[in-house]
Formats: structure tokens, C-alpha cells, sequence
């Protein structure tokens, strides 16, 4: 059955590589964060180890991706050479292999860590002119569009569970992750240039439906997103003003709401607004971890404190919570406790200079860049990527490459080639 699974999910994406590049991306954009699968809870054993049939679809997606890239190699690889510090990242997990305890499970995480590099790859030698970057950008605010339009069918009629807004079979963080990355273009169109009725209940409405997914991380990271964009896009004393705005609404919101307050801090029903100002020590303490907070002590002290520079090995956590802890499966909720644990110091080092390197890439567009759509992208991708290492912190940001890290670093490539475009247009300063 896994093969059969394996081989519908390359072949479909296979096929679509070969007919129109163009058309892969956009399909993989518009229906990544759909449950296509049953769900990503369903687990079944193979040759790989456990492994959920959205694992499956990740996979052949990024079959498919390579599939693309290699009969355009040359322009692959001239891409490829802006981003050596992201290949520099991939290189040390892939060494990490050698100490590690799962081949299978080291892979598999390889696969994850480069999926984001490969996808803007993808976005770099598939699309070739301003109106595909357009059409691209219609496809990511259509997505989060209908995910919300399908997550409101199935709360009206009883299809989901939870009592927070998200789809069937699909977790509210990885949910809102995926409306808090669209929002970041919605945000950022608005700042630049699109300042329409429609753009505006656009980021409203993807605001609302975060707060609805009810995920702490997710609602600091869109607060903060939206932060950095007006504060970059803006000018005069508005960068100022609404950055500062919403960054205060966001521990307003946790302190002033009773449920918002339930949901952060231990015993919060009995708390107030009053009693955290006069005592911040102890609200501090009191926040809620929902059980990470020893996961995580117990992750760092059986991985991470015998190997601190290089790490237990790319994939070493993950094989232990499928394959060899007493409940068969779990999740660390922090990218950052499973590199330290993985790859060390050295490796999260690498993580981390990576994405200054793509901020720094996205920040010389928008100083020596006028063409308002390359100032967009790049806007976004500053927004994506800043909701993306916010929300890593106590999620598993990385397990979520079809329906948030495609997303983000779409956005990152777009600001690319807008940018390349541009030039060749004569568009440089």
C-alpha cells in the first residue's frame, strides 16, 4: 500500500512537472495546505519507518521539484550560487548523517531542510516575466481564501471538532501558520501600493481567522509581521505609529481577554490584568507551556548536553519519538531545541546565518530597488520570514513544508526575481 501510495504521489506531481512548471508551482501553492490525505495523523509502517501520507506528499512533490531542476541545470546552478549559505547548511546536516542513529529518518529530514531551497529554485527558473509573478501572487492570497472559506463550511456544518477554527485533520497551528504567511503579501501589498477596500478586508479577515485558530505563536508572529512590514514599507511618522500599535495589542490582547489570558498563563481564569502588572515575575512563570517545557528539558538532556557542538545527528529525535519512545509518536514543538539537539551549536549557527542571508538579500532590494513590485515581494518575504523563525520557536515549523514553508519562501524567491526582472528592464537605480 505505501507504494502504491508513493507512486500516486510522484507520479501526479511527476506529471505535472513535465507538462508545465508553471503550473506545478501554482498547483502546489493552491492545494498544500489542503488534506488531501486523510490527515498527516495517519501513520502507517514503511520501509522508512513511520510515516504519514502527508510525509508522502512532500516527497513527491519534491521528486517533482528536481524533475524540473535538473534538465535546467546551468540555470539551476547559477541560482543556486546566491544562496551558499544555504547549501552550506544542507552540507553539514547531510555530514551529520554519519553520527547519526536513523538513516532513514536523517534523510527524511534532509528532504525537509532543503524542500524551502528547492522550492525557490523552482520560483527562479520557472517563471519567466512580471505577469506570472502576478498571477503567482493571485494563486497564495487564493489559497488562503479558500482555506478559510473551507474551514467556515466545515464549522457550519459539523465537519470539525475543534472548538478553535481550522480544517478537518489539520491542526490549528498548521492552519493558522498557513493564513499568517499569506497575510504577510496581503500586508505588504497594501503598504506598497494596494491600498483597495478589498486589500484591506483581505487582512483583516486573515488577522480575525488567526485570532480564531486560537495559536499563541502564530497570533505573535502575525502581530510581529505586520510590524516589520509597515515599519519598512511606511514613511513619515506612521512606520512609527502602527508598528508600535500593534506590537503592544499583542500582550494587550493576552492580559486584557479572559480566554486569551486562560489560554497563556496557568490558573488565568483567576488571574487579572492587575495582578500580572503588579507581579510580571510570577505571570512569567505561570505561562503555559502545554507540556513543552519538559519535553523539551528531557530532549536537550538526552541529546544535546553529550553532543553540543555537532548535535546527536540530523534526524535523531525524530527516530526516537516514531520509533523508540514508550508512546510511539510525538513532537519536540520547537525547531530550534531540535537543531540544538541534532546539529548542535554548529548547525543552528549555520540555521541562523542563513536566514540573515536571505534577509539581507530581501533588505538591499528594498534599499536600492523603486519597482513598487519587487519592493512588494520583498516585503513579504521580510514578513514571511519573520513569522517563520517567530513561529519555529515552539512549533514544528519544519515538518509544515507543503502548507507554510512553501509559502514563505515563495515569497522570498518572488522578491528575487521581481528584482531580476527589473534589472533587466532597466529598473536599477
Amino acid at each position: 500500500m505505501f507504494f502504491v501510495l508513493l507512486l500516486v504521489a510522484v507520479g501526479l506531481y511527476g506529471l505535472l512537472a513535465l507538462w508545465s512548471p508553471v503550473f506545478l508551482l501554482n498547483y502546489a501553492l493552491l492545494t498544500g495546505p489542503i488534506p488531501l490525505t486523510p490527515g498527516s495523523d495517519e501513520i502507517s509502517s514503511t520501509p522508512m519507518g513511520h510515516m504519514s501520507l502527508a510525509a508522502v506528499r512532500l516527497f513527491g512533490l519534491w521528486v517533482a521539484v528536481c524533475l524540473v531542476l535538473v534538465p535546467r541545470l546551468s540555470k539551476t546552478l547559477k541560482y543556486l550560487s546566491r544562496y551558499k549559505l544555504h547549501l552550506l547548511f544542507l552540507a553539514f546536516c547531510l555530514t551529520s548523517i554519519l553520527w547519526a542513529p536513523s538513516l532513514s529518518f536523517g534523510l527524511r529530514m534532509i528532504a525537509k531542510l532543503s524542500a524551502p531551497l528547492l522550492f525557490v529554485m523552482l520560483v527562479m527558473t520557472a517563471v519567466s516575466s512580471s505577469r506570472q509573478l502576478q498571477h503567482t501572487e493571485r494563486i497564495i492570497l487564493a489559497s488562503g481564501i479558500v482555506m478559510v472559506v473551507l474551514a467556515l463550511m466545515a464549522r457550519l456544518f459539523g465537519l470539525s471538532s475543534d472548538p478553535r477554527l481550522t480544517l478537518p485533520h489539520t491542526s490549528p497551528a498548521t492552519f493558522s501558520a498557513h493564513i499568517a504567511a499569506v497575510s504577510m503579501l496581503a500586508m505588504a501589498g497594501f503598504a506598497v501600493a494596494d491600498k483597495t477596500l478589498s486589500r484591506g478586508l483581505m487582512i483583516i479577515g486573515f488577522s480575525i481567522v488567526v485570532m480564531a485558530a486560537f495559536t499563541r505563536i502564530t497570533i505573535a508572529a502575525i502581530f510581529i509581521g505586520f510590524s516589520v512590514i509597515l515599519f519598512l514599507g511606511r514613511r513619515g511618522i506612521g512606520r512609527i505609529i502602527l508598528p508600535v500599535f500593534s506590537i503592544v495589542s499583542f500582550p494587550a490582547l493576552f492580559l486584557l481577554s479572559p480566554k486569551f489570558r486562560s489560554r497563556m498563563f496557568i490558573g488565568g481564569e483567576q488571574m487579572s490584568f492587575d495582578t500580572v502588572i503588579a507581579n510580571p515575575e510570577d505571570a512569567v512563570g505561570r505561562i503555559h507551556g502545554s507540556g513543552r517545557f519538559d519535553a523539551w528539558e528531557m530532549v536537550l538532556n538526552r541529546f544535546f548536553e553529550p553532543h553540543p557542538l555537532l548535535g546527536s545527528g540530523i534526524g535523531a529525535t525524530q527516530d526516537f519519538f516514531y520509533e523508540r519512545s514508550a508512546g510511539g509518536l510525538g513532537v519536540i514543538h520547537s525547531e530550534y531545541v531540535r537543531m540544538l539537539s541534532e546539529i548542535g551549536v554548529v548547525g543552528l549557527t549555520l540555521f541562523i546565518l542563513v536566514i540573515l542571508g536571505y534577509l539581507w538579500r530581501l533588505f538591499r532590494i528594498l534599499r536600492f530597488r523603486d519597482d513598487s513590485q519587487a519592493r512588494k515581494y520583498a516585503l513579504a518575504g521580510v514578513g514571511g520570514l519573520t513569522t517563520y523563525v517567530i513561529f519555529i520557536a515552539t512549533d514544528n515549523g519544519f515538518d509544515y513544508v507543503t502548507q507554510f514553508a512553501i509559502f514563505v519562501f515563495s515569497l522570498v524567491a518572488m522578491a528575487e526575481k521581481a528584482n531580476e526582472l527589473s534589472e533587466k528592464h532597466g529598473g536599477a537605480r
